[in-house]
C-alpha cells in the first residue's frame, strides 16, 4: 500500500505520540534594526527608480550643460542641449597636442520603448566612421535620479551617464572584452 511522505511523518508521529515540535527564531535587537534599514533602504531605492518605459525626457535634464574634462594631455568637450520637442542634442570632441582627433554627434531620442541614445563618429574633416544610413544605438536600460545607463542591444556597450554634483558629470563607458573608461567632466549646467 502506497502512502505519501506526508502520511508517513504524519502517522509515525501519531504511534509514537511525539507532539509537533514549534520552532522558535529569535533575533538580537540590534539585528532587527539592521535588516529594517536594509528593507527600507532597498524599498526607497526601488521607489526612485523607473523603468525605462516610463523615463521622460527630462529625467534626463541633469546632461544638459557643458561638460569639459582632461585625460592624459586629451582633451574632451561635450555639450548636451535642453530638452526641445522629442529629443535632445549633444556633441562631443577630442582635441590632443590642439589638434581635433575625432568628433561625435548625439542625440537622446524619446520613443514609446523609453529613450534611445544614438551616435555616430567622425573624424576631423566630418569622415564618419559609420556607415551613412547607420547610427549606433543604446536603448536606456536602467535609470534612478541623476544616473541614466544605455546600452547597445547586443550588450557589447555600455554607457552610463552619473551627476555626482551639480558642478560634476561621470560618464562610465563599458566595452565587453575591453578596457573601461571614465570621464569625469566639470559640469556647468544649461
Amino acid at each position: 500500500m502506497a502512502t505519501s511522505l506526508t502520511g508517513y511523518v504524519a502517522g509515525r508521529h501519531a504511534r509514537a505520540r511525539i507532539p509537533p515540535r514549534e520552532i522558535i527564531v529569535r533575533f538580537h535587537p540590534a539585528s532587527v534594526i539592521v535588516i529594517a534599514f536594509l528593507l527600507l533602504w532597498g524599498v526607497v531605492g526601488l521607489a526612485q527608480s523607473k523603468p525605462p518605459a516610463e523615463v521622460k525626457l527630462d529625467d534626463l535634464s541633469f546632461i544638459c550643460g557643458h561638460n569639459r574634462g582632461e585625460s592624459n594631455g586629451t582633451i574632451i568637450d561635450e555639450h548636451w542641449s535642453e530638452v526641445g520637442g522629442d529629443t535632445m542634442i549633444g556633441m562631443f570632441r577630442q582635441i590632443k597636442n590642439g589638434k581635433a582627433q575625432m568628433y561625435e554627434f548625439l542625440t537622446i531620442e524619446q520613443t514609446a520603448t523609453g529613450p534611445v541614445l544614438r551616435l555616430k563618429h567622425f573624424d576631423p574633416g566630418l569622415v564618419g566612421w559609420e556607415e551613412k544610413a547607420q547610427a549606433n544605438s543604446y536603448p536606456l536600460v536602467s535609470w534612478k535620479p541623476n544616473e541614466a545607463v544605455f546600452q547597445r542591444p547586443d550588450k557589447e556597450t555600455k554607457i552610463t551617464f552619473r551627476s555626482t554634483s551639480q558642478n560634476t558629470l561621470e560618464v562610465l563607458l563599458e566595452r565587453t572584452g575591453g578596457k573601461t573608461e571614465l570621464f569625469e567632466y566639470a559640469h556647468t549646467p544649461e
